[in-house]
C-alpha cells in the first residue's frame, strides 16, 4: 500500500484506486481487483478479434488481446479469421494488466492465385465439396473431373481416397483463378500388385 500524506486529492494511479482516507489528509491506496488483483483468462480460442476484445473487457482485464508478435501455434484449428492460440492460456490467474497475446489465423495467398496450401483443403472432399471450396477461394474457371487410375504415376497418391473423393488436382504449385482446373478421383479404391 502506498500511503499519500499531502493535502492534494487524488483520483487515480496507474491501476490503483482509493480506498480508504484519513482525518489527516492522507490516504491509502491498494491496487484494483479481488484480493491478490489476479484475474482468470478466458477462451479466446475459436473467438473472432471483436468477440475476444469483449470477453476480456467483460473479465475485468485493463488491454485488449493484441498480434503484434508471434505465439507458438502447434496443432491449432485453422478457421480464417478466428484466434487459434493464446498467450497466457485460458483459465490462468494473471494480472489485470497483463499483455494478452493472440493469434488469428489467416490464409496466406496472393490476390488472383489458388496456392498449394488453398489446394490441399480440396483432399478428401467430395466433387461438389470441393467445387463448392473452389468458390469459396474465389475459382471462377473450368473444373473437370478426371479418374485416377491403379496403374502408373496414380498409384502414389490413389491409397489416400477413394469413394469418388478428390485425390489430387492439376496445378501443384498453384494457379489462376480463371485457369481451368482438373480434379482426380478414385470411384473404387483397388490398387493392383507391383509387377514381379
Amino acid at each position: 500500500m502506498l500511503k499519500l500524506t499531502t493535502g492534494i486529492a487524488v483520483i487515480a494511479l496507474a491501476g490503483c484506486s482509493l480506498i480508504k482516507t484519513s482525518s489527516g489528509g492522507g490516504a491509502e491506496l491498494s491496487s484494483a481487483g479481488a484480493g491478490d488483483g489476479k484475474l482468470t483468462m478466458p477462451d479466446l480460442i475459436g473467438k473472432t478479434p471483436d468477440e475476444a476484445r469483449a470477453l476480456v473487457k467483460a473479465a475485468g482485464f485493463a488491454g485488449e488481446p493484441e498480434s503484434s508478435r508471434p505465439v507458438e501455434c502447434e496443432n491449432a484449428a485453422k478457421d480464417p479469421g478466428k484466434i487459434n492460440c493464446q498467450d497466457p492460456e485460458a483459465g490462468k490467474l494473471v494480472a489485470r494488466s497483463a499483455m494478452i497475446q493472440v493469434n488469428v489465423y489467416e490464409v496466406h495467398g496472393m490476390k488472383g492465385i489458388i496456392v498449394r496450401g488453398q489446394l490441399a483443403t480440396l483432399k478428401g472432399l467430395t466433387l461438389d465439396q470441393a467445387k463448392q471450396q473452389l468458390k469459396k477461394l474465389g475459382h471462377d474457371g473450368e473444373v473437370t473431373v478426371a479418374v485416377v487410375t491403379n496403374s502408373g504415376g496414380g498409384q502414389t497418391f490413389v491409397k489416400g481416397c477413394g469413394d469418388n473423393r478428390v485425390c489430387e488436382w492439376s496445378g501443384e504449385s498453384g494457379i489462376s483463378i480463371h485457369d481451368g482446373i482438373t480434379l482426380y478421383t478414385n470411384p473404387k479404391l483397388s490398387i493392383a500388385s507391383p509387377p514381379d
